[in-house]
């Protein structure tokens, strides 16, 4: 009798004991609910290639370099997009990004992206495209670049077929299929640099990007981030729009763009002069509010405030419907 008694005092030890580890409030046998879609921040920064900077603005001093990583950092962006990178920023290399902003935690980056292709083929980095992200909060599922014809409604995935087609340097467009890792949302991004007006090219690479961004997107959330080198009142800009929404609904402020004579101080950033705003952030499918900058500077040479490029990084806060 008394090892009967031993047996099912031991019996309800070990029921006791699983049911103490179960949590009562999650039903079994499903899924654990997704967390909330919080909004993102996003931000898109041309960081000026250091090759052509005036000698005062050196790569090489390494308080323009600081004050560069210091503005990255500033943004607080969960994805950020890069203009006019070239191989002196990638990883390992004279200029790292990546090195530079260490003290950025959680960041994937992805700027080894060149676009400038070669009578031999060899492709080498002429305001290129890159991009970094908040790896905790953030998945890639997938990404990849194409390059934008210049005169055509095409796209090319092969340098081969892009080369002097997409103008000089070639022109691409980087896409991200994402995912927000506690909400399971999906969305894409797409991040470009248009030619200036004396390139030429720009308002049709502006209708290929749209026509690229629906074939890969089609009618998921999406973001287009970038230096469109188009003004409010361009033809480009207004192509753009014909498929994105200008996050920048007030278009208030001098934004971006490059200051006379590539002389970078602050004061020459922020004007009244909304019609020379080219750096955009724009949606399709989501809403782009708090659209604001980041004036980060350093004193230059001559005892003024400088900035480290001739853009500021742009930023806004994302707001994407759960999916």
């Amino acid at each position: 009798m008394a090892r009967r008694f031993l047996y099912l005092f031991i019996l309800l030890q070990v029921l006791f004991s699983a049911c103490s580890k179960t949590d009562v409030n999650q039903p079994q046998g499903e899924e654990p609910q997704a967390g909330e879609m919080e909004p993102l921040t996003v931000a898109t920064y041309n960081v000026l290639k250091p090759a052509g900077r005036r000698t005062e603005m050196s790569m090489h001093n390494s308080t323009v370099l600081k004050t560069l990583a210091k503005a990255i950092g500033e943004t607080k962006a969960d994805i950020i997009g890069f203009n006019e990178l070239d191989e002196t920023f990638i990883a390992g290399a004279d200029f790292s990004l990546p090195a530079a902003c260490k003290s950025i935690k959680d960041y994937d980056w992805n700027i080894d992206w060149p676009n400038d292709i070669k009578e031999d083929g060899s492709i080498k980095y002429s305001y290129a495209n890159g991009f970094a992200y908040n790896k905790k909060k953030l998945k890639v599922e997938d990404c990849g670049y194409v390059w934008l014809s210049k005169e055509e409604n095409e796209w090319y995935v092969k340098p081969s077929s892009a080369y002097l087609k997409a103008g000089s340097p070639e022109r691409t467009c980087i896409w991200i299929k994402m995912t927000h890792i506690a909400s399971k949302t999906q969305f894409w991004v797409f991040i470009t640099h248009l030619p200036t007006s004396s390139q030429g090219g720009a308002a049709n690479m502006a209708y290929v990007v749209n026509n690229f961004a629906k074939s890969k997107a089609k009618d998921a959330p999406s973001i287009l981030l970038g230096d469109m080198n188009s003004t409010p009142g361009s033809y480009a800009y207004r192509l753009l729009c014909r498929y994105w929404r200008d996050g920048n609904v007030n278009n208030w402020g001098t934004l971006s763009g490059s200051s006379t004579n590539y002389y970078y101080p602050v004061e020459e950033y922020t004007p009244d002069n909304p019609g020379a705003r080219i750096d955009h952030i724009m949606t399709r499918g989501c809403e782009a509010t708090d659209y604001r900058l980041i004036k980060t500077s350093y004193s230059g040479p001559d005892g003024n405030l400088w900035c480290p490029s001739d853009h500021l990084p742009v930023v806004a806060t994302v707001t994407i419907e759960q999916n």
